[in-house]
């Protein structure tokens, strides 16, 4: 089977709202092995609605269409489809209902706009929305081998989420029981050619699909076998220990964990504790690391100190420090990797400070330069580095690379003996 995928809306358009709706449908298409042909976004007018599923109809097996199925004036998706396949509308009353219960258990009164939600088309699929007000509809055409199906979902995610589980997914594992099973190994502190070159021994053992991806201070190595799950899930496992041994500690994760969970998981495992002192980087770190549920057991606190006054107030950075080395220093952000640890009493501190930019860059210390340094009860790391890019981007490289020092540290030393091989002066550029 071949899909296609169509995300309505005009804000789809603009530079303010991204489409992941059509990451979260091409996910559930690739696990039952539904090829997707084609992705298109169009804006809330009827015509291009009805002409791209036209196209995509004449093409592919499959069409599922996201948005614009709302009650305001500019959701037209659902009017667009019945005008390109000459479908029927009619007023259904028990959808009505539902949606007006869905507003009294919020203690709220329907307004009448919601009224148009209850068209349905004639002869084909009510799909019940249990998240929101808007149901979703699943359109035979045609009949046979030669059938042809149109999908149509609210926009948004949260609803779009339950209704791809409760309908979409065993409607395609009816159709197409073997499952393309995907595991992704997440990778941190390489480039991408890096990954790439270390990876002819894998290519080497392995016929099965690999791709390799770039994201923000990692790379995601996707691992993909078809078939059912009892004979799947083996050959993944064996692909994974081959990468495991390419990579070793690089790997920091599988499929959705992310850097901060796995730091977490490794911190509560131990019942050992970390605090933050931040600088350029203002609380992003503490942000990141409390984004995991359950981050209250291992992480006490943090310090946003971006002044000097701050840095000497919260964090007991000695004066002479600044004054002889300046706030962008290896010297300062070790004494607040230590003064984070010492005011928090935790096992771990970790200390930033730089120049995020764009301005306040200097010849001897530049836009991007920023220092890290992780302090253990008996080991200390840190380490210097100059990033390209935007003051957003600094930022989120600079936490991301203190939270694989961190992570480094725990696996590698677990806040004992002293790391002699990476002591002061030892230096990264990214």
């Amino acid at each position: 089977m071949e899909a296609a995928i169509l995300a309505v809306g005009s804000e789809l358009l603009g530079s303010t709202h991204v489409d992941t709706n059509s990451l979260t449908i091409a996910n559930a298409l690739e696990r039952y092995g539904v090829r997707v042909k084609r992705k298109a976004v169009v804006g809330d007018e009827s015509a291009e609605i009805g002409a791209e599923l036209e196209f995509a109809l004449a093409s592919v097996d499959v069409v599922i269409v996201t948005g614009g199925l709302g009650p305001t004036d500019d959701d037209v998706t659902r009017k667009a489809v019945a005008d390109a396949l000459g479908l029927q509308l009619v007023f259904d009353q028990s959808v009505l209902d539902d949606i007006e219960t869905k507003f009294r258990i919020r203690n709220l009164e329907m307004p009448p706009v919601n009224k148009r939600q209850a068209m349905v088309f004639v002869g084909h699929k009510l799909v019940r929305n249990p998240r929101g007000t808007a149901p979703g509809f699943h359109l035979n055409l045609g009949a046979g081998g030669k059938a042809k199906h149109v999908w149509l979902f609210p926009g948004v995610p949260w609803e779009l989420d339950g209704m791809i589980a409760n309908d979409l997914e065993p409607w395609l594992q009816k159709l197409q029981p073997e499952l393309m099973h995907r595991r992704v190994i997440k990778l941190t502190g390489l480039s991408e050619s890096a990954v790439e070159e270390a990876l002819a021994p894998y290519y080497k053992r392995h016929p099965e699909k690999l791709m390799v991806l770039a994201a923000r201070g990692e790379i995601h190595v996707h691992l993909l076998a078809e078939g059912e799950a009892d004979e799947a899930y083996p050959r993944l496992t064996e692909m994974e220990q081959h990468i495991r041994e390419l990579f070793g500690d690089r790997v920091f994760g599988l499929d959705h964990e992310t850097l901060e969970s796995t730091v977490g998981r490794l911190l509560a495992s131990r019942g050992e504790t970390v605090a933050t002192a931040e600088s350029c980087t203002g609380g992003l770190l503490g942000s990141r690391i409390t984004d995991v549920s359950g981050s209250s057991v291992y992480f006490l606190g943090g310090a946003v100190a971006y002044s000097q006054q701050a840095k000497l107030f919260l964090l007991g950075i000695d004066p002479a420090t600044i004054e002889k080395y300046g706030e962008v220093s290896e010297q300062v952000a070790r004494e607040m990797a230590e003064g984070a640890r010492r005011r928090f009493g935790t096992t771990y501190g970790v200390g930033i400070t730089g120049i995020a930019g764009p301005t306040g860059g200097t010849a001897q210390k530049p836009v991007g330069t920023v220092h890290v340094a992780v302090a253990g009860r008996s080991t200390r790391r840190h380490k210097r580095f100059l990033f390209a890019g935007s003051r957003e981007l600094v930022k989120h490289y600079s936490t991301q690379v203190a939270l694989d020092m961190l992570r480094l540290i725990i696996v590698r030393h677990g806040g004992g003996a002293r790391d002699s091989g990476l002591g002061a002066g030892e230096s990264g550029r990214s």
